[in-house]
């Protein structure tokens, strides 16, 4: 590791109740991907594990500063309460809101690493070469890797648009040109979700989460002009809230809205309701009623009148207070 990534593992020492360790592996493709960098924990030990040394620093140092944003506070969080009760629908959902969720992220990572001077042109050309490793090209029609290819795509774009910021514009219009031309469709559909994240001032807890409820809605709109079937992220994922005192100590009617879902409640297998907000319609919390019919007026009537941070204290749910 180089001292800018012994730093930043030190930072995230000071914070972690805990230790952090890095491990990378021998391997060496020539390929950046960062979704090889795992995390496996064992008391309070933490270990990042990077198998191949290709830019390990910049994805060891992706990891870092997004664990980092996540310990102290300040990116809302998502979590995976409700199942479909099939694995591999779930595995799959589970899968394409945290793509999204962490290309959000990369807004912000992928500057910090460019400010420490790891963001070169040899972090690039290993990043792309990741990009065609990963996806064929694009036929005529739309085929099953369209979907996986517009979320490959909207990380793309995020950064390529850090690059630009950062004195690597020509290599980055020259990625994007190649993109543009391998992969026309997700290119295209993905710069639409991503102009919105680039162009965001993601500088604060609350519009962070503005940009995750932007682009999961966004990605729905583009699967149903493509005709395929929409993720729905904004019921599946439950999204951690920034609220204001006011609104925490506000009844949940204030804020919520709270309805049958066709799905399970992950914990219990019985069927779940999602507390929607009224204002961008994200899942905040699922909560499973009473198995007793005749006992549920009574429950969501209660239900409403509860303080929002009591019921997110007795649900053991995480939020942000906003400043």
């Amino acid at each position: 590791m180089t001292p800018k990534i012994e730093t930043l593992l030190e930072q995230v020492n000071q914070t972690f109740p805990g230790t952090v360790m890095v491990r990378v592996g021998n391997e060496e493709d020539k390929t950046m991907r960062l979704d090889r960098a795992k995390q496996s924990s064992l008391a309070d030990r933490l270990l990042v594990e990077v198998p191949d040394k290709t830019e390990a620093d910049f994805v060891i140092g992706d990891e870092l500063v997004r664990l980092l944003l996540s310990l102290n506070g300040i990116v809302p969080q998502i979590f995976f309460g409700l199942t479909f009760e099939d694995e591999g629908l779930d595995a799959q959902l589970v899968n394409i809101a945290t793509r999204l969720h962490r290309s959000v992220l990369h807004a912000i990572s992928f500057n910090e690493l460019a400010k420490q001077g790891l963001m070169t042109e040899s972090a690039a050309n290993a990043y792309q070469a990741g990009i065609d490793d990963e996806l064929d090209p694009e036929e005529d029609d739309v085929d099953k890797q369209h979907l996986f290819r517009i979320l490959t795509m909207l990380d793309a774009a995020v950064f390529t648009t850090t690059m630009k910021k950062h004195g690597l514009k020509d290599l980055a219009k020259k990625m994007d040109s190649q993109n543009q031309k391998t992969y026309p469709k997700a290119f295209a559909a993905a710069k639409a979700l991503a102009d919105p994240i680039v162009s965001a001032d993601l500088k604060d807890s609350r519009s962070i989460r503005k940009a995750v409820v932007r682009v999961f809605a966004g990605l729905d709109e583009i699967l149903v002009k493509a005709e395929l079937p929409v993720v729905n992220a904004k019921q599946y994922v439950t999204l951690t809230p920034v609220l204001s005192e006011r609104q925490l100590n506000g009844p949940v009617k204030n804020l919520f809205e709270v309805f049958h879902s066709e799905m399970n409640d992950f914990a219990s297998k019985e069927k779940a309701y999602v507390g929607l907000g009224k204002q961008d319609q994200q899942n905040t919390f699922v909560i499973a009623p009473p198995k007793n019919p005749d006992d549920r007026p009574q429950f969501f009537k209660e239900l409403y009148e509860l303080p929002v941070r009591e019921l997110l204290e007795k649900l053991a749910l995480p939020y942000i207070l906003r400043k």
